[in-house]
């Protein structure tokens, strides 16, 4: 697969979790919708798990996306799934996530 396709696929994976948190008006909205979150963790580690494969050069192009705490949060998901802060993990959905969205949509 090449690079534009995994930046595609991160993005589809961020509209997706913009898409789930668009009903969600709070943090303690989300903390007690278990599927929002689910769903919100699952696309995150997607995320993660795509911009592993994407090359360094690629990576550089897009500067202003800091994919080293990208697949960091893809390996603290991975391997300690039930001590993710879910206050992270909404920032993280509500914050960066439409960030992200902007900056892998400039040339």
């Amino acid at each position: 697969m090449r690079d534009n396709d995994y930046i595609e696929r991160i993005k589809k994976y961020a509209i997706k979790i913009t898409n789930y948190m668009s009903v969600i008006h709070s943090y303690e909205e989300f903390e007690s919708n278990d599927e929002k979150i689910d769903a919100v963790i699952l696309n995150l580690e997607q995320i993660g798990e795509t911009a592993k494969k994407i090359s360094f050069e690629t990576r550089n192009h897009y500067i202003d996306v800091n994919w080293p705490s990208i697949i960091g949060l893809r390996n603290m998901i991975s391997h300690e799934y039930e001590g993710v802060k879910l206050v992270i993990i909404y920032e993280i959905a509500t914050k960066n996530i439409p960030d992200l969205l902007i900056k892998l949509s400039a040339p």
